[in-house]
């Protein structure tokens, strides 16, 4: 009778539902004296007064039975191990996978969004835009150098200078910003670049320290005709406005812009031309403007069905540029040159 008492309550309780009870557990022994005075027909109560526990512990034994004591898992179970997360941070920092490319390669039970916490939670990874630079020879780190040592004493007249640029958006997003995780740890990645990569509308704008012109668009396969049209308007009407009357121009040594027909034009109407050097667009502060007004164009990933969908909000995103952001801009050409020096011609965090 006894045993078969015991047996009876114990297959009973490991039936039972499990949520592990508070205090301290119950050893061994205590667990069977609680058993065998159970099949005593001793209530609860006298079996915690005899074995000197509570009644709370008692109870919860009696009702969880072999379960007892046994932790109970809370959540969702963890999809990820140690392991899984070693392979994401490996994906990251080597092979420059974004989220999404990461969750297909390694066929992940989890989202792309669970994918990026991860990423962010390690501290040592940022994702980051890579730097778009062109390739720098030795010549090229040369001239630059000589034009920053030509250059140091500037400090008020770059705010007669009118720097320009022309600049290539798409419809699904602008040239050349591409993002990738960047291990804080290592140096940052350099996309190499060459002039006039693909896109969908080629937009052309100055800025000096008192204004900016608007935006003029710009032929995809514009010639020195075409160059020299737009500057002629944009010159006419803009130029002592934002430079100043003794305004002087910049712009890079693309083909068109060293045309000899555009440099007879310049000297025909007398305007002085800042000769630039050769792959340094960290050096020309719109180069920060395209940046600035491409995050307003394609803010929050935006996309565009056609082209005059995309210029009305590149034009839109180009008037509310404000005053104080070419101050700054411009300002910041005495440390660009610095910068150009310190680094003996090579590139520049701008």
């Amino acid at each position: 009778m006894y045993n078969f008492l015991l047996v009876d309550l114990s297959d009973k309780l490991s039936t039972t539902s499990s949520v592990m009870g508070r205090g301290k557990p119950l050893n061994d022994n205590e667990k069977g004296q609680i058993i065998a005075l159970k099949g005593m027909g001793l209530s609860n109560r006298k079996i915690a007064d005899k074995v000197q526990r509570s009644l709370n512990v008692v109870n919860h034994f009696i009702k969880l039975g072999n379960k007892y004591a046994t932790k109970k898992s809370t959540g969702r179970p963890k999809k990820l191990c140690l392991r899984d997360k070693g392979k994401i941070f490996q994906e990251a920092r080597k092979n420059k996978l974004n989220a999404s490319q990461i969750k297909t390669k390694l066929d992940l039970p989890i989202g792309v969004r669970r994918v990026q916490q991860v990423l962010r939670a390690r501290g040592t990874l940022r994702y980051t835009k890579r730097t778009k630079k062109p390739p720098l020879t030795e010549f090229h780190k040369n001239e630059r150098l000589k034009f920053a040592e030509n250059h140091m004493a500037w400090t008020e007249k770059w705010k007669t200078v009118i720097f320009s640029d022309e600049k290539k958006f798409n419809l699904d997003g602008p040239d050349g910003f591409q993002y990738y995780w960047h291990d804080l740890r290592d140096q940052k990645e350099v996309k190499m670049s060459r002039n006039y990569g693909g896109g969908s509308v080629m937009i052309w704008a100055a800025i000096g320290y008192n204004g900016k012109t608007p935006i003029m668009w710009f032929p995809p396969k514009a010639n020195a005709a075409n160059y020299q049209e737009l500057l002629e308007i944009a010159l006419d009407q803009y130029g002592d406005e934002i430079g100043g009357p003794n305004f002087i121009f910049q712009h890079d040594n693309a083909a068109i812009h060293r045309a000899k027909t555009v440099q007879t034009w310049f000297q025909t109407v007398n305007v002085e031309v800042l000769r630039w050097p050769s792959r340094s667009p960290d050096l020309n502060p719109i180069e920060n403007l395209w940046g600035i007004l491409a995050r307003r164009v394609y803010t929050n990933g935006k996309q565009y069905c056609n082209t005059m969908e995309l210029k009305n909000c590149i034009k839109e995103a180009w008037s509310q540029i404000e005053s104080e952001t070419l101050h700054k801009l411009i300002d910041s050409m005495p440390k660009r040159i610095f910068e150009i020096i310190k680094n003996k011609g090579g590139s520049t965090k701008y």
